[in-house]
């Protein structure tokens, strides 16, 4: 019964959000004041809209631009040593969920594609 009560306490102590976005926030530090590591991952969605067909190619771009963008925020941030990065929380997840909305629409493209042509 100790156990239990102790383990109560321990998880009412922490918001409950808290506990449940910290998996997404932690996917941000590898990016966090290492504006390089964000522009190489620009760098690469643009390598990969250049070579994959042309029916793929602007969500591509898209998810490159925003990348970019990120990565130009980071290196402002990391200029000025912004230490509250209050930013990310409206960066990080509008970042997210647009690189996966590009990458799932440049899947699905390709996915069509392949069906229009077997038939």
């Amino acid at each position: 019964m100790v156990g239990t009560q102790a383990g109560a306490s321990r998880a009412s102590s922490q918001p409950l959000g808290s506990t449940q976005m910290n998996w997404f926030y932690d996917l941000a530090q590898p990016f966090v004041w290492h504006p390089a590591r964000a522009l190489v991952v620009a760098l690469v969605w643009l390598l990969a809209a250049l070579i994959l067909p042309k029916l793929v190619r602007r969500p591509l771009f898209i998810a490159a631009g925003a990348w970019g963008v990120f990565a130009l925020l980071e290196f402002e941030a990391w200029r000025e040593r912004a230490d509250i990065r209050v930013d990310l929380l409206v960066t990080w997840p509008a970042l997210c969920l647009l690189t996966v909305g590009c990458v799932s629409v440049a899947i699905r493209r390709m996915v069509t594609r392949g069906h229009g042509e077997a038939a």
